[in-house]
This record gives structure tokens, C-alpha cells and sequence, in this order.
């Protein structure tokens, strides 16, 4: 089985949430210390390997990278985690005690430049990697371009989501990668043609349809007063201010629906202010964090997401296999996730007549609600299940990890 578990680690030691100790046995003077600086140089055009190493620029909870290196720990893959910041703003997050428990949690935060070369060199060598995981960490991007030049054997895939600035950073260095692993059909068209010629391999993303089930206000009768849900993080791309102008307009016309909130990130403050400020502060619920999905989606009967950029955003899944109606906007991967009239609608967010005739009619006719809510269940049962994403992503890695590395290109 590829990734076969190393068993000689040592357990890396916590104190406050930082890391004392580097896992493995690499503390922090064996990557600053002597010799830390000298280039190893290049190795076997050759690499039997099987680690795993995957590229974090922090760790925010309940994200969907880091679920799918749980699932490959629990399948009993070598798998290792490395993050580059401890915090990001207005996100909590996931401290990773189960990873750090068994020494395979490492602190970069020393290493943003140039000594992340040296630092991802000592890590490779040290713990039989032989793929490296890319996962939205800006710093690793010029890192690794120096990395595939001294180990040319070593296999790297990138991971994109969206066409946001990642998307760009691998535009200038995919010559480094093996291959590229997105969400979306959408992404697999942006990428075609690309002069990189690296493997774009599809990856639909899923969720647990046993834990996400009609619960709260889906699992009960339609009540006449529907309530829009906002389900996401506090960030541009999400763009939570448009829900805000969405419920307002909304208000104005439906005065009988009510609105909430749910989540968390660098624009909390800004949504909030907002919605004070404005003309349905009375009509909108700031409800914030939310332990679990779940608990969000049971407070609402229709979800919103008015995403500016996105790939193939979870909510849109977690709700329908919810019972729980989407309205989304045509960016991304959202219209792939929607079919229109059995688990929700794809809308501009701007709109507001279509989107308040949707909820108009649903308030005259709940039997029709009821059974659009049926209906979502299936498409989710039928198209979301994680199980297929997690054997997906664990081909991906075991195909990466068999085929010959990809010659070096200029990447640096």
C-alpha cells in the first residue's frame, strides 16, 4: 500500500499551541543550525518513497484538506503535516493534537523564505517523503521550485480550488509540478491547454451524507415564515456583504422572512457593522461561529451562497444532503452542484425579484417546498458522498506516488 506508515517517530511536544520540538526528531536548531544553510544537492533521478508531506499555510477547523489527511492517516498512509503560520485572522484554529500526538505535525513558521528550501530538504530526507502536497501555502510555491532542482525525483502535486491567487502562483511555477488536483469542471477547462503540460486530475469534492441529514427546522413540517441562511466564512471571495444587501432588498418586500448568519473570518467586524447600520437589522441574525455545520443548517430553511469566487463550495452539498434548498450564484463550480428546481436554484445574488418570487412561491405552496427538500436529499445521495472524494483523493496520491517524477522544468 502506498504511504505505509513509518513506525520509529517521536512524538512532537505542544506548549500554548506551539510546537517546542520539530517532529521526528528535528528540532528547531537541526533546521537553523549548522549546516541548515548548505545546498544538499541533487539526488537519485530515482525515489521509492512513500511519505507524504502536505503544505498548509495555517490550519483552519473543520476544513476540507486537512479532513482528507485524516482519512489517509486512518487508512494508514505515511502522511505528514506542515504549516507555515499558527493563526489567520478571524479563523479559528485546528490544533491537530491527533497528527501532533504521533509526531506528524511540523512548525514553518521560522521558514516563510529562503531557509524553507533547506528546512523542506531536511524533512524529505528525514522522513522518506516522496510526494509533497501543495495546499494553498503562498510560500511554498518558490520553495519548491528550488527543491525540485536539487531532488528531481520528488513528486509534487498542487491543489486548486478556485481561479483566486493561487491560480496565478501556479501559472508562473507548474513547470514543478506532477500534477495538479482540482474540484470543479470548470477548473479542468481553465487549466486545459495550459504550456505547463502538468496532469489536471478532477476530484469531486462529497460529504458525509450519514452525518448530514434532515435535522431542526428540515426535518419538520414547513413553517409559512421561511428563514435565509448564510453559511461560510467572513472573507471577500464568499462575499457575505452581498447577503447582507440580498436580505435588505429582501426585507423590503418579504417583511415576513427572517435572516441569519453563520461563520467566521477577517470581514466579522464589517458584516457586522453592516447589518446594524442598516434597514433590517431587526430582520438579520450575526449568529457567528458555529461548532458544526449542522447546528447551522438546522436553524435555516433555505441557504444562500453568493460566492464571487469559489470552486465547489460544501455548503452547497452539506445542505442539500440536509433537505435544505440552495440558492447560488452561476460562479465556479456552484452551477455544477446545483440542478435547477430539485435542490435549489443558480441566481445572480443581485436578483432580488427572482429571488424573492422563489420565496414567495414557496411560502404559497409548502407542499411543493416539502417535496423540493425531498428532492435534494436525493441528489446528494445520489452525487455528494464523501466516500467516493476520500477513494479519489487516495488514487490521486497512490497514482502520483507510482509514475516516474516529471523532468525538472524552469520553475524557480
Amino acid at each position: 500500500m502506498f504511504g505505509q506508515a513509518h513506525t520509529e517517530t517521536k512524538p512532537s511536544r505542544l506548549k500554548t499551541g506551539k510546537m517546542e520540538e520539530m517532529a521526528f526528531g528535528m528540532d528547531k536548531a537541526e533546521l537553523n543550525g549548522p549546516g541548515s544553510g548548505k545546498k544538499i544537492g541533487m539526488v537519485s533521478k530515482t525515489n521509492s518513497a512513500q511519505g507524504i508531506l502536505a503544505l498548509f499555510p495555517f490550519l483552519v477547523n473543520q476544513s476540507l484538506p486537512i479532513a482528507v489527511m485524516r482519512e489517509m492517516r486512518a487508512r494508514n498512509h505515511d502522511v505528514t503535516i506542515a504549516r507555515y503560520l499558527p493563526l489567520a485572522n478571524g479563523h479559528s484554529m485546528d490544533a491537530m493534537e491527533d497528527f501532533a500526538a504521533e509526531g506528524r505535525l511540523i512548525d514553518l513558521e521560522e521558514h516563510l523564505g529562503e531557509s524553507g528550501t533547506d528546512a523542506l530538504d531536511r524533512i524529505v530526507e528525514e522522513r522518506g517523503i516522496g510526494l509533497i502536497l501543495q495546499i494553498g501555502a503562498p510560500w511554498a510555491y518558490p520553495q519548491l521550485a528550488r527543491l525540485k532542482e536539487r531532488r528531481s525525483a520528488l513528486r509534487m502535486l498542487d491543489t486548486l480550488y478556485n481561479n483566486g491567487p493561487h491560480f496565478h502562483s501556479f501559472s508562473l511555477r507548474g513547470g514543478c509540478f506532477d500534477g495538479v488536483l482540482v474540484e470543479s469542471a470548470e477548473m479542468v477547462r481553465l487549466l486545459e491547454g495550459t504550456s505547463h503540460g502538468v496532469r489536471v486530475t478532477q476530484v469531486e469534492s462529497g460529504v458525509d451524507i450519514a452525518r448530514f441529514v434532515p435535522a431542526g427546522r428540515s426535518a419538520a413540517a414547513p413553517e409559512p415564515d421561511l428563514v435565509l441562511g448564510y453559511v461560510g466564512r467572513m472573507s471577500p471571495e464568499k462575499n457575505p456583504l452581498g447577503f447582507v444587501s440580498l436580505a435588505e432588498h429582501l426585507h423590503a418586500e418579504l417583511p415576513w422572512l427572517r435572516c441569519v448568519m453563520y461563520g467566521e473570518g477577517a470581514m466579522t467586524a464589517q458584516v457586522k457593522a453592516r447589518i446594524a447600520a442598516g434597514p433590517a437589522a431587526a430582520a438579520i441574525r450575526f449568529a457567528g461561529f458555529a461548532s458544526h455545520p449542522t447546528d447551522a443548517l438546522a436553524e435555516i430553511d433555505v441557504l444562500v451562497v453568493p460566492s464571487v469566487l469559489d470552486g465547489r463550495p460544501a455548503a452547497v452539498m452539506e445542505a442539500s444532503a440536509s433537505g435544505i434548498p440552495v440558492i447560488g450564484a452561476p460562479v465556479g463550480g456552484i452551477p455544477e452542484l446545483v440542478e435547477e428546481g430539485r435542490n435549489g436554484h443558480v441566481v445572480i445574488p443581485r436578483d432580488h425579484a427572482r429571488i424573492a418570487a422563489l420565496l414567495a412561491g414557496w411560502r404559497q405552496d409548502l407542499g411543493g417546498f416539502a417535496r423540493l427538500r425531498a428532492t435534494a436529499r436525493l441528489v446528494a445521495e445520489a452525487r455528494f458522498d464523501r466516500q467516493r472524494m476520500m477513494d479519489a483523493y487516495e488514487t490521486a496520491y497512490r497514482e502520483t506516488l507510482e509514475r516516474t517524477a516529471r523532468a525538472v522544468a524552469i520553475c524557480a
